[in-house]
């Protein structure tokens, strides 16, 4: 009689002392033993077979916590083999508790993180129930599920891979933190859903929402309404402080502004989080030691600034700005308009389009602005090239090679020393990226549907080079989201706001009509805010601009006192 009842994932705890083992063993199947299987393993030869097992037999491996870092000449470490059979695994070094201090265990650490091999250390649990230790295996399989496609979704997209709104759709929602899977207009599911009397015109995706409903080419407001994300705004009556993006530094911003009382007001085009949202993982944020995915952060933020009575337009576009009695009238998409006594902008930045023959075409569904989860798995056992030398680029291309068969960083520069940090170039290295320095993309080749190669010219021999690529993330340049802004508010050539000491025009003369010297982070106009990358002169990291945005409101309250004041 065969066992048709579902297989659940599985845990393997690859240690050779048993009594280590027997602790995180026991520890685990206490706590997960209901859904998932905690298998052992005494040394790395019987992990490797229980590895292979797994994927013989289409069960996933969720967890690999050992302390074996030795190469096996066929599949390398335990680590390695686990991460090439299952690229979602999350992989813990295991060492004893108080070891830190020696300097074997702080060597082995710091080669495994610098490696790629294992994700965080984990320390064997003292006593039961060992919280810390728990803490630690939450937050892995919690990585772990937020990556998963075998988690029932809360959207069906029905549409062509090749149809770019597709893309675009399952984008949005992966970085609001609602669950999609994309099928195909020809699947069973597909016809199912096609046929329960919604029909979408050619070109054009159908949405099913889990519980019930069908949209039919949703735009972004339609899919943030159905999924409870607010997108009206208050007109009827005026806010404290308006905060336009709700990037990093808009977050910050948000958080601190209602938590001290402030009317406050969000409002973002796009999606929470702006580009750190679409990060995979970022590594040196403080507080974070295994990291932290942009989305999983701008989540955690946003909820936060929500709890504090934040108020959130999700997918409004300011599209005009004037000062106004008591303030500033700021209008949005669809006619609305807002009045505010302050504004703070934080809307960021957005990747540079590259202006190469044969490329257009492709946008959306092999050449891609940025690199989230979605468009990454879609890329196992292809070919791909990451254009960048920031650290947005190597995020990109770490996560990208869990995944793809080979891929390759396309910089402009001799080096990555002066635009990368420096854990992220060892890391690179470790996954076996490809460096490409000095080299620009001149052209692309591909069918009607997809891009096969990419034409690379030296930018010092001018020789050229055709590398195949199924597809192209795009992480260069960056414009600032000020085409709203009125003209009297001084920004430079390219758009970014000057704030503080850097208000100065030619000939030196300060552009600063007020008595009081600027706020660090005031604009040309008094009550009117900048922060983040769309700030001149800001440092392109999460943590400044959530600086940044901490710290503005406190600018904010001295402006406003002085308003009530006049």
């Amino acid at each position: 009689m065969t066992d048709d009842r579902p297989q659940h994932p599985r845990i393997l705890v690859c240690l050779a002392s048993p009594h280590s083992r027997s602790r995180i063993s026991d520890e685990l199947t206490r706590r997960y033993a209901t859904d998932y299987d905690i298998v052992e393993s005494a040394s790395a030869a019987d992990a490797l077979d229980v590895l292979r097992d797994a994927s013989t037999a289409a069960t996933r491996v969720a967890l690999v916590l050992s302390d074996d870092l030795s190469e096996d000449n066929t599949h390398g470490s335990v680590f390695r083999f686990a991460r090439h059979l299952f690229p979602d695994v999350r992989r813990g070094l295991v060492i004893e508790w108080g070891s830190w201090a020696l300097p074997r265990t702080a060597e082995l650490v710091h080669s495994a993180l610098a490696s790629t091999q294992a994700d965080c250390y984990v320390v064997v649990p003292r006593r039961s129930p060992d919280e810390y230790f728990h803490r630690a295996i939450t937050e892995l399989l919690y990585a772990v599920e937020r990556s998963s496609e075998q988690v029932t979704p809360d959207a069906t997209i029905v549409g062509p891979l090749s149809l770019p709104r597709v893309h675009e759709i399952t984008r949005y929602l992966t970085r609001a933190g609602i669950r999609s899977r994309v099928v195909g207009p020809e699947s069973t599911e597909g016809s199912d859903i096609s046929n329960s009397g919604e029909t979408a015109a050619a070109g054009s995706p159908l949405v099913e929402v889990a519980g019930g409903g069908v949209l039919v080419n949703p735009s972004n407001a339609d899919l943030a309404e159905v999924f409870g994300l607010t997108t009206t705004v208050p007109t009827d009556s005026s806010v404290d402080v308006t905060i336009v993006g709700a990037g990093p530094g808009g977050l910050a911003a948000a958080v601190y502004a209602a938590s001290e009382g402030l009317r406050t007001l969000v409002l973002e085009r796009e999606s929470i989080g702006g580009q750190a949202g679409s990060s995979s993982l970022i590594r040196n944020y403080l507080g974070f030691a295994s990291g932290v995915s942009g989305a999983d952060l701008s989540d955690r933020a946003y909820q936060q600034a929500w709890a504090f009575g934040a108020r959130f337009g999700h997918t409004r576009t300011v599209t005009g700005m004037a000062t106004a009695e008591g303030g500033f009238r700021l209008t949005l998409d669809r006619g609305d308009e807002v009045l505010t006594r302050s504004v703070i902008v934080a809307s960021g930045v957005s990747y540079r389009r590259l202006a190469v023959p044969g490329l257009d075409r492709y946008v959306g569904t092999s050449v891609f602005y940025g690199a989230t989860a979605v468009e990454a798995k879609a890329q196992t056992g292809r070919h791909v090239l990451v254009v960048g030398g920031g650290n947005s680029a190597g995020q990109a291309a770490l996560h990208l090679a869990r995944y793809a068969a080979s891929v390759s960083l396309v910089v402009r520069g001799p080096t990555l020393a002066a635009s990368m940090s420096s854990y992220l170039i060892e890391q690179l290295t470790a996954a076996g990226v490809s460096i490409l320095t000095e080299r620009k993309i001149v052209g692309g080749i591909g069918t009607n549907d997809e891009l096969e190669a990419v034409v690379l010219r030296h930018r010092v021999a001018g020789d050229e080079t055709t590398v195949p690529a199924s597809a192209l993330f795009i992480t260069i340049g960056a414009a600032p989201h000020t085409d709203w802004v009125n003209p009297t508010v001084l920004r430079d050539r390219w758009g970014y706001i000057f704030t503080g000491n850097d208000m100065v025009i030619e000939g030196g003369r300060r552009a600063w009509p007020g008595e009081r010297p600027p706020a660090p982070l005031e604009s040309s106009v008094a009550g009117f805010f900048a922060v983040g990358d769309v700030r001149r002169g800001s440092v392109k990291r999460v943590a400044s601009a959530v600086g940044e945005g901490s710290v503005v409101v406190s600018s904010v309250h001295a402006y406003l006192a002085e308003s009530r004041a006049r």
